[in-house]
């Protein structure tokens, strides 16, 4: 018992923005969006610089129809894609933040193709 325990222990993610992801990857299988959203805001505020959490966070927030979040999250994301020259991420951010902007129905599954 002993031993499966410190197992188990020693398995947890220690980084918090990992705990965080692991969390969000959970709560969208088990259809908990909400749990998803906070999760991934939680990731966010650990890791204000990581265009991909924010991508993340705005993709689950347009998955709830919270438009007006996903567009802000979204817009840091595509701040943070632009300042790294990431020109065709930031092309891909910018087709999502204007799904978000036009408040249109999104698939739950990412990349988008059209």
């Amino acid at each position: 018992m002993k031993r499966s325990l410190a197992h188990a222990i020693a398995s947890q993610p220690v980084d918090p923005v990992h705990r965080a992801l692991v969390r969000a990857r959970r709560a969208r299988k088990k259809g908990q969006a909400r749990h998803e959203v906070h999760a991934l805001r939680e990731a966010c505020a650990h890791e204000e610089w990581d265009a991909t959490l924010w991508t993340m966070l705005g993709a689950a927030c347009m998955r709830q129809q919270r438009w007006d979040e996903a567009a802000a999250a979204l817009r840091h994301a595509l701040w943070l894609r632009e300042r790294t020259d990431e020109p065709k991420r930031a092309m891909v951010t910018r087709k999502l933040l204007g799904l978000a902007q036009r408040g249109a129905g999104v698939s739950t599954t990412l990349p988008f193709r059209r």
